[in-house]
């Protein structure tokens, strides 16, 4: 059986210090119909490493920030 809804978490501010709930938005999305060719993967385990707190902020790197 398909799931109908999936979820997303979105950082909706740059945290100062230890990153808090209001930082994100978690976010509940309608699963769009598959075509043909596309299947839906489950995503059972996430990694959260520690260059992500880096990403959070907006300062020069070697990567751009995420928006």
């Amino acid at each position: 059986m398909t799931p109908n809804t999936y979820r997303e978490i979105h950082l909706v501010n740059r945290p100062e210090g230890t990153p808090a709930d209001e930082d994100f938005a978690f976010v509940e999305k309608e699963v769009s119909s598959l075509n043909p060719d596309e299947l839906l993967l489950k995503t059972l385990y996430l990694s959260v490493d520690p260059y992500m707190r880096g990403r959070m902020k907006d300062v020069k790197s070697y990567i751009p920030p995420s928006s």
